[in-house]
């Protein structure tokens, strides 16, 4: 217990999650008696200046001016400069992740449900995609470039938040430096290549995927790391899109379509937007009533 953050107005109660750049504890406002989430960037990186200003410059301020149901929302941001820390304090999101609900509840989550939960999702990742923050320099809209299960909450009013907008990038602003969770980034994002919403795109088509048949659309042994994201990446680049009927008999070709559409290893041949993607679903959704 003698490594958790000691911070005025907070008391910081245990560790819930950690990353590559960050640490979240569950906390209580000490103020209003509410419960946070405190999320400390990792003490080796506040000495990489390009990761520190991306979390106080890009992650605090997105979660600040982006107002929407879908995303949390910033409670407070400490930069306490004598201990060499930073903390960025968001709500605290009651419920499960998206992972924790398919891998450890449900197996896989029959259509008519995944669907209208997915739909929900592209609206809030749309959202983004169109964002206008002019004082922040963002002015065609935010990439995530994390999007995966783990990143969807599930609240217990049935609701879904995105969370952790880490890496998130404006738009056109810079191609991939390689960060992201392999199994969902497509070949420009893993290979250095040029960023756009198709980016995202792909990391939703995996995600869609996940939500239909209980399982990721491309695997790998992770008992080795290194060689896990070569192979996963070189899966992604030129293995075909699994068939989901072999995982779950009852889901259509036309919804084979959809999700492959969404995989397509060349950009140009996905979605161009979420609003493109949703009116696919929704057409396929009436058809199919």
């Amino acid at each position: 217990m003698n490594d958790l953050p000691h911070l005025d107005n907070y008391h910081v109660d245990h560790l819930i999650a950690e990353g590559g750049t960050a640490k979240v504890y569950w906390g209580i406002d000490l103020r209003s008696g509410f419960p946070v989430a405190i999320k400390e960037l990792k003490l080796r990186h506040m000495s990489n200046a390009s990761i520190r200003d991306k979390f106080r410059n890009m992650e605090t301020q997105l979660m600040l001016y982006a107002q929407h149901p879908n995303i949390p929302k910033l409670v407070d941001f400490l930069d306490l400069k004598s201990q060499n820390q930073m903390y960025l304090v968001m709500e605290f999101i009651q419920g499960r992740s998206l992972e924790h609900y398919i891998y450890r509840e449900i197996g896989l989550i029959p259509e008519q449900k995944a669907l209208p939960i997915f739909l929900e999702i592209l609206d809030t990742v749309g959202f983004l995609h169109r964002l206008r923050i002019r004082h922040m320099g963002i002015t065609d809209g935010v990439l995530h470039l994390d999007i995966k299960s783990n990143n969807v909450m599930m609240t217990p009013d049935g609701r879904i938040k995105l969370i952790d907008l880490g890496i998130a990038s404006r738009m056109g602003a810079d191609t991939s430096t390689g960060f992201g969770t392999p199994s969902y980034m497509p070949p420009e994002q893993s290979s250095g290549g040029r960023l756009g919403k198709y980016t995202d795109i792909f990391a939703l088509g995996v995600m869609l995927f996940e939500m239909l048949t209980g399982r990721l659309p491309f695997t790998s042994d992770k008992s080795n790391p290194r060689e896990y994201r070569t192979e996963i990446r070189n899966k992604i680049q030129y293995e075909p899109t699994p068939l989901m009927k072999q995982f779950y008999p009852p889901l259509s070709e036309n919804l084979q379509y959809i999700v492959e559409r969404a995989l397509a290893k060349n950009p140009a041949d996905r979605y161009q937007s979420c609003e493109d993607f949703a009116n696919c679903i929704k057409t396929y959704m009436r058809e199919r009533k």
